[in-house]
């Protein structure tokens, strides 16, 4: 595994659990680098052992925006101590400060230094806010000073306490509404760059940049087929398969665009070379070699253009066309062809280089869908003009309400994997095999792992399917809490 493919976490654990539970799952396994990781862990483990619980506070500890409630939920789950340790070394702990639920400091050390600290006050609404107060350290545990450091004797008394603390409160969610308070651990979240995604037990796909369905971004183009899809009898999963399609046709677009104008670039200094040869006084001699060396350029590039050309990405050469003009073209002139036609192969090697990880990704993206979709004779295609679409048998497109259950999640769940390529680095499953039948259970990791392929996502996946266990033990992972009287 390169260092661009390193794994992002090495392992968690939390103690306190649910009040009495202590739980460490190391994702390396024998034999692997801690630095480097693992990019499939299938959590196991009994019913009730924690696996959906440590997936959410992993999501939750791992995602820095503000309105997603990430910190409230860690504020009201259970525990004392959570800790993720990142492959990179650092250490990302949360302690909670006044029981198993409530505020809690999130702090980050590196080589046992720190980086950042936060403390996160809950009040009484639910919510959660991001507080920088002075810290004094009592037998009782961490407590934070009052606001105001009053001296009055009434503070002694119970029913003054409260009322400062709640003024505290109200003066906080005031600053919080004007002013958008320092918050040392989003912006080390945000540096990170991690924005996990999570295959939820409700089935749907969630993440920082992924929209839920009913919302809508200010200045963001509705399609007309995200709209059938969001009013569709089924909703759900067809609305956000529909989001999902457009998202990734989108991504595929731009992916194409770079491509093209980096290949651009490529073929404008290329044929610079024309100018330099032609400005030769001195010809040079050509013979059959040269013709076959061409003539195998020619060839090769006819392949390429061939394979590209099934998505669109640019048309195919007609391979023929030049080769018959080649072979008319007599060895005396051979040196002025090989001048004029060296450039133009240059120049669409370069091209097709620049295109080669966007065709490598449909490539891929389409042959796995397609295993998938093979029992129903229905398959995927990708055209720039058209984006992704299934067609039927019959190669009528279909829309996801046509799609069954379990063809809409799989091809959520793939499409999405195609989008985290760019978005994030860790997706979090939660039982995958709910909604597959066994055959798709035993392809799911290879597709998941196959459309990811050369980058540094990770999947932790919690499982309770012997398919998926069995295809990859090599990536198990232990899920087994274990009492702290123990």
């Amino acid at each position: 595994m390169t260092a661009e493919e390193s794994a992002l976490v090495s392992a968690f654990e939390i103690h306190g659990l649910f009040g009495s539970k202590y739980l460490h799952v190391d994702l390396t396994g024998q034999g692997v680098d801690p630095s480097k990781g693992r990019r499939l862990s299938l959590l196991y483990g009994n019913n009730g052992s924690g696996k959906t619980t440590a997936l959410k506070l992993l999501w939750h500890a791992l995602s820095s925006s503000d309105k997603r409630g990430h910190r409230t939920h860690i504020a009201k789950t259970p525990f004392d101590r959570f800790a993720i340790y990142l492959c990179r070394g650092d250490v990302i702990t949360f302690v909670k400060t006044a029981g198993p639920v409530g505020d809690f400091n999130a702090i980050v050390t590196r080589n046992e230094k720190k980086v950042a600290e936060q403390f996160y006050k809950a009040l009484p609404d639910g919510s959660v806010v991001a507080m920088h107060p002075v810290r004094e350290t009592s037998p009782h545990g961490i407590h934070q000073k009052p606001l105001f450091d009053l001296d009055d004797p009434l503070s002694t008394d119970t029913i003054w306490e409260e009322f400062t603390s709640e003024f505290q409160i109200e003066v906080q969610k005031s600053l919080r509404r004007f002013s958008k308070q320092p918050d040392s651990f989003v912006d080390y979240l945000e540096n990170l760059g991690t924005g996990p995604y999570m295959l939820a037990d409700d089935r749907r796909i969630y993440g920082d940049d992924i929209e839920r369905v009913g919302s809508r971004h200010r200045g963001r183009r509705v399609t007309e087929t995200e709209d059938a899809a969001t009013n569709s009898p089924s909703g759900g999963v067809t609305a956000e398969l529909a989001t999902a399609v457009q998202r990734a046709s989108d991504m595929i677009q731009k992916m194409i665009i770079t491509g093209n104008v980096s290949g651009s670039r490529g073929s404008n200094n290329v044929y610079l070379g024309i100018l330099e040869k032609i400005s030769q006084t001195t010809p040079k001699e050509a013979d059959a070699e040269t013709r076959r060396k061409l003539s195998d350029n020619l060839k090769e590039i006819a392949k390429r253009t061939e394979e590209y050309s099934k998505y669109g990405l640019m048309p195919p050469l007609r391979e023929g066309s030049f080769l018959e003009v080649l072979d008319r073209t007599p060895d005396s002139r051979l040196d002025v062809a090989e001048d004029v036609l060296q450039p133009f192969v240059e120049a669409q090697v370069a091209r097709l280089d620049a295109l080669s990880p966007v065709a490598r990704l449909l490539a891929t993206l389409t042959r796995e869908i397609d295993r998938f979709f093979e029992n129903s004779g229905k398959r995927v295609r990708y055209r720039t003009h058209s984006g992704i679409k299934v067609l039927s048998e019959e190669n009528e497109y279909l829309s996801p309400e046509n799609l069954s259950s379990g063809e809409r999640q799989i091809l959520l769940l793939l499409l999405n994997t195609v989008l985290a390529r760019q978005s994030t680095r860790l997706f979090l499953i939660d039982e995958p095999e709910l909604s597959l039948n066994v055959k798709w259970q035993r392809q799911l990791m290879g597709a998941l792992l196959a459309l990811t392929e050369g980058t540094s996502v990770q999947f932790i996946v919690a499982t309770h399917s012997i398919e998926v266990i069995t295809g990859h033990r090599d990536s198990l992972a232990r899920v087994a809490p274990k009492s702290l009287e123990d």
